[in-house]
């Protein structure tokens, strides 16, 4: 009796649409090797089909079905992804399938079940490891309990989901697939070990396999229900011997909820987009927005833009926007490795969970873990070196061009100066060297915001009123200013902020210096209470060419003739003006670079983050829970590194650190995914 196979294994997809999967290469090498092992699996011909097109497939099945004899057993292993129309009819995916035209570019369901009927070989077995793949059998007598023998006509067919659901690449639905997909996974576990021999005979028949998977599959996901029909009858037919003394795995029952598994599922479809983004040579991610394709490269519009397939994976995205929206109000820049760091959390979450670790303590390490890291960033960051603010800001930017010209601006503003970044439509960059003011205090109230995604209160040509003391009531002069008015004050009363607010006039609050100091640069008095007593007028009023007030810093742009001047001390500001799609790219790098004044830098390419990781994961301490929850966190902080160089096709090894990250953005970035890891553990 001869023994034959045909694996294929598609994880490479020419349509966008359809995610990449990185299991099915994995699963076909090691389920190889097993069926060709004589002392296994004992099949003289194993052929495997990776990432290949339709037509090749249909050859390839037909190839190894029309050939067989009575005496022979085949089995068929498809790996890939199953797709449903509405009219529930079943295809699985090829390298070259639209995933809307499955028709055409696809295998149907089919084309499948016609070839093993036709099929001359006793035993035939279908195994298919696919999403859906249980609608293979819609309409099959269900026929659980009859199995086959060596001679007998007929086939079985063993999926790894019923006609709804989903089969996983593994259950921790990771990015990197270490092992397979789990039902393969579990299959492979049950001949290599011996364990699917449940008779004690020393042979693994197909009863015993899929008795052995559906219980496996089931205690370690509630939610993937393996099926299993035929259409023979007689004795067991046999898959594989089971003389290996390999003894089984005890694995303890798994800790996750299906809550957290679907927020683990849409958050890595939303991530794995954004991840494409990552480092100097990160790529652009196409998504598509109401049937159109969108071509996008910021974390922020991808996010925004991601509209998942299966509406259950919506809350896991969901994480992934407030998550990058978190990250962009900190520190403006470093929300893609934020996201992977997360990624990569919740990754090693769910395996810590699988092995049984209750969520609750792995949330305590997980907190730990996060609260050290910050203090290794700052343990191991450098100062900003004079000459660094122009790599700085190249390494945030991805454009020698955009580091070239903050450098510059910078080098005359100072990097805690006053800079702004507008859009222009003209091509390329360009800038202004003008008279400003910047300083480290935002807007009293956030109803003052006029820029919701950017969370800032943009004042065009506004008035500037300039009060020392605290303003107990608006004067009626202010009620009556028509246009925009900045409010600098040093305190200011409930009643005041409120009477302000209603009106749309902006207050911030600022040091007696500061006031002086922006007086220069728009004129107008600094009041006080006693001379409010006197009727305020336009003559006691500043005027500024532009102000913009976020959470925590104002800068302010003067007007050429208003205010003191004075060459040798004029306050100096500059202007950069960017295209459109770089404003976002100028501003995160600005942001960095002034961030990193403070905090420092790291080593670029994240790898000064990777190397923090390694300290951290050294340092895990206690309970079992808690470790693993450090060490979950700890081994995530690799993660943005390994994006970069994959995504820049080098080995991480090879990865250029002579670039800078700001040890700020990292902080930031850090900080984000630690909350993001502890609210996905605390999912019911």
């Amino acid at each position: 009796m001869g023994r034959y196979a045909l694996l294929v294994a598609t994880g490479e997809y020419e349509d966008a649409r359809l995610s990449r999967l990185r299991a099915p290469s994995q699963d076909v090498e090691r389920l190889a090797a097993l069926l060709e092992d004589p002392d296994v699996g004992g099949f003289a011909g194993v052929r495997v089909l990776r990432d290949a097109a339709d037509d090749e497939i249909r050859r390839a099945v037909e190839d190894v079905l029309a050939s067989r004899t009575p005496d022979d057993l085949v089995l068929l292993y498809f790996s890939c992804h199953g797709l449903t129309t509405p009219a529930r009819r079943l295809y699985f995916a090829a390298a070259n399938t639209v995933q809307d035209r499955p028709a055409g570019t696809a295998i149907p369901r089919s084309f499948l079940n016609e070839q093993l009927e036709d099929c001359r070989a006793a035993g035939r077995i279908l195994v298919l490891d696919c999403c859906f793949s249980g609608a293979f059998v819609e309409g099959f007598k269900d026929a659980s309990a009859t199995v086959l023998d060596d001679t007998a006509q007929g086939y079985v067919v063993l999926t790894a989901s019923n006609a709804y659901e989903y089969a996983f690449e593994q259950d921790t639905l990771s990015l990197e697939a270490p092992r397979a997909s789990l039902f393969t996974d579990v299959l492979i576990e049950g001949l290599s070990s011996g364990a699917a021999d449940l008779d004690g005979d020393g042979w693994v028949d197909v009863n015993e396999l899929f008795g052995y998977a559906h219980r496996e599959v089931r205690r370690r996901r509630p939610d993937q229900t393996p099926q299993f029909f035929a259409q023979a009858g007689g004795p067991p037919l046999r898959v594989a011997r089971a003389g290996r003394s390999v003894p089984t795995v005890v694995r303890r029952s798994a800790s996750y909820t299906s809550g957290q598994l679907l927020v683990a599922r849409g958050f890595r479809a939303a991530a794995e987009p954004v991840c494409r983004t990552l480092g100097p040579l990160g790529r652009r991610s196409v998504l598509f927005v109401r049937g159109a394709p969108v071509e996008l490269s910021d974390a922020a519009a991808i996010a925004g833009a991601f509209q998942p397939d299966d509406p259950r994976d919506s809350l896991g995205a969901s994480y992934v926007r407030e998550l990058i929206e978190e990250v962009h109000r900190v520190a403006g820049d470093g929300a893609a490795s934020a996201v992977a760091v997360a990624q990569g959390a919740i990754l090693r979450l769910v395996e810590a969970m699988r092995d049984g670790h209750n969520p609750v303590r792995l949330m305590h390490g997980v907190r730990a873990a996060g609260a050290r890291a910050a203090d290794l960033i700052a343990d191991t960051a450098r100062p900003l070196g004079k000459d660094d603010t122009a790599r700085l800001a190249t390494s945030s930017s991805g454009s020698a061009e955009i580091g070239e010209v903050v450098g510059r601006v910078m080098a005359a503003t100072g990097r805690r100066g006053a800079l702004l970044v507008e859009p222009t439509r003209r091509f390329g960059l360009s800038y202004e060297i003008t008279r400003g003011l910047r300083f480290d205090r935002g807007y009293a109230s956030p109803h003052s915001v006029t820029d919701r995604t950017r969370r800032e209160a943009v004042l065009e040509s506004p008035h500037v009123f300039l009060h020392a003391g605290r303003l107990t009531a608006v004067p009626d002069a202010l009620t009556k200013v028509s246009g925009n008015l900045l409010v600098v004050c040093e305190e200011v009363s409930d009643a005041a902020l409120r009477d302000l607010v209603v009106r749309g006039k902006v207050v911030v609050t600022a040091a007696k210096d500061v006031l002086t100091r922006l007086a220069a640069v728009v004129g107008g008095r600094v009041l006080d209470p006693d001379l409010l007593m006197f009727r305020v007028g336009q003559a006691e009023l500043g005027r500024a060419a532009k102000a913009v007030v976020s959470e925590n810093s104002t800068t302010v742009l003067g007007l050429p003739d208003v205010g003191a001047r004075d060459p040798e001390a004029d306050p100096v500001a500059g202007v950069i003006r960017a295209p459109a799609e770089d404003v976002g790219r100028v501003s995160a790098a600005v942001r960095t670079v002034r961030g990193a004044v403070t905090a420092g830098v790291l080593r670029g390419a994240a790898v000064g983050l990777r190397e923090v990781g390694e300290l951290l994961s050294a340092e895990a301490t206690g309970t079992p829970a808690e470790a693993a929850g450090w060490r979950a966190l700890a081994g995530a902080l690799a993660e943005p590194s390994k994006w970069i160089a994959e995504n820049a096709a080098v080995a991480v090894e090879d990865l250029d650190p002579t670039l800078l990250d700001s040890a700020a953005t990292a902080r930031a970035a850090v900080a984000a995914a630690t909350a993001t890891a502890a609210r996905f553990l605390l999912v019911a």
